[in-house]
């Protein structure tokens, strides 16, 4: 009699075992799962609008529309001035790692950076996002977008049936931030 309940419990402590053991790997899919959905986010904005006729969007208040303490409409000597010397420097491009500084040489000739382009995480956005956070943290510091592409949320003002833009774009995978650019 002591074999055969030495022998159930050995046995059912073996099967709860391994029991455990799927319930563990089951578990952490099911986990996995719910990460990936989270990371998935749904937008009640429009996902695509006429831009020739009707205007995009509202304009960011100007402390949205920096990089680094660098304001759009800054000048290179200004900004050598505040970050130091570039890494990499052409006619119309300064680049500090992954921020790259862009002026209009060409349009209105007036060599002021039109254009901020952030590649890695080298910088956020005033509102703290950076390259690789989530859409869902874009979401939650800039609330829905005012455009949406397949590739890209924007953030800001595009004046209809004109060339006139002035916001962040915040270019993604389908889950994270992969590039940030913020123009005039």
């Amino acid at each position: 009699m002591r074999k055969i309940i030495l022998s159930a419990l050995v046995g059912t402590c073996l099967f709860s075992s391994f029991t455990t053991v799927v319930d563990a790997s089951w578990l952490s899919k099911a986990w996995g799962r719910l990460e990936n959905s989270l990371d998935t986010v749904n937008t009640d904005a429009p996902p695509s609008v006429d831009r020739k006729n009707y205007n995009v969007g509202h304009l960011l208040p100007k402390e949205d529309m920096k990089i680094a303490g660098v304001p759009l409409g800054a000048t290179f000597p200004e900004i050598k001035a505040s970050l130091g010397n570039p890494q990499y420097e052409t006619n119309d491009t300064l680049q500090y790692g992954g921020i790259k500084y862009h002026r209009d040489i060409y349009l209105y000739r007036d060599y002021r950076v039109d254009r901020i382009i952030v590649t890695n995480r080298d910088a956020t956005t005033a509102r703290g996002i950076a390259v690789g956070d989530t859409l869902k943290q874009v979401i939650a510091a800039y609330g829905q977008p005012d455009f949406i592409y397949k590739d890209y949320y924007f953030y800001g003002y595009q004046k209809a049936g004109s060339d006139y833009i002035n916001g962040i774009y915040f270019t993604h995978d389908g889950k994270r931030v992969t590039r940030i650019s913020i123009t005039s």
